[in-house]
């Protein structure tokens, strides 16, 4: 008599598992980046529209004294637009935009260049712990020094 066992021992079971698991295992990882990516790319996109707001409610204009009106306290995105939808609202209340002037401190021999660094802050999350800076330099040129 001839014994035909036909199937799979369980070596081969255990061995196609872990090569699935593997596989499941590293699709998700990847599935998970990729939430994360859109989670960045979708506030990257918002502060930038944030930025875009800000320069036309607060742009930045040749001054007598930058260090005194360039900067803006503190605000709500939401403050930025006049009557803002609902959905709007509901993305602009999580950020606050905030732009200062650094301080200018000269050497004794330094020759005054007239340029100020302008910093523009996009802050969210719990504490605003997230933040997005964007960077300028304004030249304060003497026609704006004489006004």
């Amino acid at each position: 008599m001839r014994n035909n066992c036909a199937g799979f021992t369980l070596i081969e079971i255990l061995i196609a598992t872990m090569i699935l698991s593997t596989g499941i295992m590293v699709l998700l990882t990847g599935v998970g980046n990729c939430a994360h990516m859109m989670t960045l790319a979708k506030q990257f996109q918002e502060t930038q529209y944030i930025f875009s707001l800000v320069d036309l409610k607060y742009p930045i204009e040749a001054t007598a004294d930058v260090e005194k009106d360039l900067p803006v306290d503190s605000v709500s995105a939401v403050e930025l637009i006049e009557n803002p939808s609902q959905q709007m609202q509901a993305v602009l209340e999580r950020y606050t935009f905030e732009r200062t002037v650094d301080e200018r401190e000269l050497e004794t021999n330094q020759v005054d260049d007239g340029l100020f660094i302008v910093r523009s802050v996009v802050s969210w999350g719990p504490g605003e712990d997230e933040r997005e800076e964007l960077l300028r330099y304004v030249r304060q040129t003497k026609t704006a020094t004489k006004k």
